[in-house]
C-alpha cells in the first residue's frame, strides 16, 4: 500500500509540506504521495473535514494523512484508524478525519504512542512532521495498526457536527460551507432541496438577490450572479467570471435563506 494524501493548512509558501513528504520518503522510499490541499483556511478543521471525505470517495485504497492541527501541542491526541474499506486515516483527534472514517467505515483506532514509529526529536509545534507523516509512512510500508500504539474506542474520538439546512414554509435555510478560489460560494443545502425553479431570491449576508437557477455559467452573461448544483451535489451562488463572496463580502458560516 504505497498510495499515500496529504491535506494540510501549511500553505505553499515556507518548506513545511516539503519537509513531511521529505520524512514520508525517507521511510518509505516507493511511497506514491498525492496531495489533495495545502490551502485550507487556517485551523478551519470542518472545512477539512468536508474536503478529505470528498476526496477519499475517489482514491485508491491508502493512507490519508491530514493535519490542520490548532492543538497542536496540546493533549489532544494523534489518531490512526483503520477503515472497513482498507484504508488507514491518520492525524489529530479533533474532528478532522471524522466524516471520512464514517463514509469508509471505522474498524480499528490506536492513539499515535509508539515512539519507534516517530521522529527522535518531537518538536511541540509541529507534529506534522515528527508523528504523522511518519505514521504514514510506516502503515504504507505495512507496519500493523497495533504497533503504533494502543487501542482506542471508536466512540471516544472527536467529531465535527456535519452541516445541515432545513425546510420550512418560509424557504430552505443553511450555510455557507466554504469559498473556493473562484469566490464561489458553496452552501450546505442539498441541490435535491430545491424544486424545479428558474429563478429564486437568495438571502445571504446582507444581501437579497433575484437571481436565476442555472446548469452552467454559461446560461448568464459576464458578471452575473447565479445558483447552481455544484460537483457535490450543494447549491452553489457565483457570479460569471467574477468573485462573488468578495463582491457580497460573504465568510463562511453566514447564514443563507433560498426563498422561491
Amino acid at each position: 500500500m504505497n498510495f499515500i494524501s496529504f491535506l494540510t493548512d501549511f500553505g505553499i509558501h515556507q518548506e513545511y509540506v516539503g519537509v513531511c513528504k521529505a520524512v514520508m520518503l525517507s521511510i518509505n522510499p516507493d511511497a506514491v504521495i498525492v496531495d489533495i490541499s495545502h490551502t485550507v483556511t487556517p485551523y478551519n478543521i470542518l472545512e477539512a473535514a468536508f474536503m478529505l471525505k470528498s476526496f477519499v470517495v475517489y482514491a485508491p485504497q491508502g493512507v490519508h494523512v491530514a493535519v490542520i492541527d490548532p492543538g497542536v501541542g496540546t493533549q489532544r491526541k494523534g489518531v490512526a484508524i483503520q477503515t472497513v474499506r482498507g484504508d488507514y486515516l491518520v492525524g489529530p483527534d479533533n474532528g478532522v478525519l471524522s466524516w471520512a472514517a464514517e463514509s469508509l467505515g471505522i474498524a480499528t483506532v490506536v492513539a499515535l504512542e509508539n515512539k519507534t514509529y516517530m521522529r527522535e526529536h518531537i518538536s511541540s509545534s509541529f507534529h506534522g512532521r515528527d508523528i504523522f507523516a511518519p505514521a504514514g509512512a510506516y502503515l504504507s510500508r505495512g507496519i500493523l495498526l497495533e504497533d503504533l500504539g494502543s487501542p482506542l474506542q471508536e466512540n471516544s474520538l472527536c467529531t465535527v457536527p456535519v452541516p445541515t439546512w432545513k425546510k420550512d414554509k418560509t424557504g430552505i435555510h443553511g450555510h455557507v460551507l466554504r469559498i473556493d478560489r473562484f469566490g464561489n460560494i458553496q452552501t450546505t443545502i442539498h441541490a435535491e432541496a430545491l424544486e424545479k425553479r428558474t429563478t429564486v431570491t437568495v438571502e445571504i449576508g446582507d444581501h437579497a438577490l433575484i437571481i436565476p437557477v442555472v446548469t452552467t455559467f454559461g446560461e448568464v452573461t459576464h458578471g452575473e450572479f447565479l445558483l447552481y448544483e455544484d460537483s457535490d451535489g450543494l447549491l452553489t451562488v457565483a457570479q460569471n467570471q467574477e468573485n462573488a463572496a468578495r463582491t457580497l463580502s460573504i465568510s463562511p458560516m453566514s447564514e443563507v435563506t433560498i426563498r422561491s
